[in-house]
């Protein structure tokens, strides 16, 4: 079979449309093959242990810096309380002596376990002198509080009170911490 040459060139006819056929297919397929790439890169991108990790991962800072916002809210609006120890304590015993025990309850430091239910809270020393008040055992402890003598502490922002008995030996001890935030001394134990 003898090809047909058009008389103004040189190419055989029929082979323009051929090659327009193959190329057409050859990018038909390259479009193919980038778009599964991208849906398997994407797929693997969203789905894999890897991305999913880092989406955990924002998820657990997000939740931090929420927890750390509020955590410093409290505290910085948490001012109840002396600069000194001694002010707090002397604070808290006329709060007692008056029977005001939401008060006196506000010179303890917040409650910072984010596992309590009570988290942020005082609920658990104001549910503690309000059953003190209630079984009139409020002058005793404000007798105790009245004998405590300054024991001091070696950390930073710490320090102690103790109470002893008439051979010096402890019945109770008061420790106080500095809140940084609003920089008041706060009761965290008695």
């Amino acid at each position: 079979m003898e090809t047909v040459v058009a008389p103004d060139s040189q190419t055989p006819l029929g082979t323009e449309g051929k090659k327009q056929r193959k190329f057409w297919k050859f990018l038909i397929v390259f479009l193919i093959l980038v778009a599964a790439g991208a849906v398997v890169w994407f797929v693997w991108g969203y789905f894999s242990p890897e991305a999913k990790q880092a989406r955990e991962a924002e998820q657990n800072y997000e939740k931090y810096v929420a927890w750390e916002k509020a955590y410093e809210n409290a505290m910085r609006q948490d001012t109840y309380g002396g600069k000194t120890p001694e002010e707090t304590l002397r604070m808290f015993i006329d709060a007692l002596k008056k029977g005001d025990v939401d008060l006196a309850s506000k010179y303890f430091m917040l409650e910072t376990n984010e596992k309590s239910p009570d988290y942020l809270t005082r609920r658990k020393w104001e549910d503690t002198l309000l059953a003190a008040r209630s079984s009139e055992k409020l002058g005793g402890i404000i007798r105790l509080l009245e004998e405590a003598s300054p024991a001091g502490s070696s950390m930073e922002n710490y320090f102690g009170f103790e109470v002893k008995n008439d051979v010096g030996k402890l019945i109770s001890d008061i420790n106080m911490r500095l809140n940084e935030f609003s920089n008041t001394w706060k009761i965290e134990s008695l």
